[in-house]
């Protein structure tokens, strides 16, 4: 009896230290299994962050985030020169009811919702009436406003600059007025979402 209990006294805390070793060594092939596994996933995702996404094109978008103008009838156009300048080309169509002057054009990489009246720059641009239902053509040396729309950083001076097939989210800012408006009114500005993919010149 005894050496019984001598037994048991002994044998009991062998078998709760066996019991330990093999409870932190499945803990540690769980570890390592897992972590493994979770190395693996981010060298994937890695790869499609540098490799896929890059290539994948912006949609060929312009759209007015409110009504009253149009810039998708026809499909804009992103241009780099050669210095990897971008320019916008595109073409407005009023589709407020009523006549308007337009009085300038802004293409900026600023959130459609940072664009303001003071960001549009009149200078050089040469004010066009527009009736209810005509279109216009801006930014080429053929168009019907030949003013160049170069895009700009948010900051609001810096130009643009994206090589070809580069892909381009900014947005487009008309500041304009209605013709029946009191000639002291404030102009009015419409603004535009605008991505796609940069073309070589």
């Amino acid at each position: 009896m005894n050496s019984k209990n001598i037994q048991d006294g002994e044998g009991k805390p062998h078998f709760e230290k066996q019991k330990r070793v093999f409870k932190g060594q499945a803990v540690m092939e769980y570890l390592i299994t897992y972590g493994l596994a979770l190395f693996v996933i981010l060298i994937v995702l890695a790869i499609l962050v540098a490799v896929v996404l890059p290539s994948l094109k912006a949609p060929e978008a312009c759209q007015f985030t409110q009504p009253g103008f149009t810039c998708n009838v026809k499909p804009h156009t992103l241009v780099a020169d050669t210095d990897n300048n971008v320019r916008l080309l595109f073409q407005l169509d009023n589709t407020q009811g009523k006549s308007i002057i337009l009085k300038g054009v802004l293409c900026t990489t600023a959130p459609a919702g940072n664009v303001r009246k003071a960001d549009i720059d009149t200078t050089g641009f040469t004010e066009r009436p527009m009736a209810a239902g005509e279109s216009v053509t801006i930014g080429g040396p053929t168009a019907d406003i030949t003013n160049s729309v170069d895009c700009k950083e948010a900051d609001g001076t810096t130009d643009v600059k994206l090589a070809a097939n580069s892909n381009f989210r900014g947005s487009l800012g008309v500041l304009y007025r209605f013709s029946e408006d009191q000639p002291d009114a404030p102009d009015r500005v419409a603004v535009a979402t605008v991505t796609g993919t940069v073309q070589a010149e």
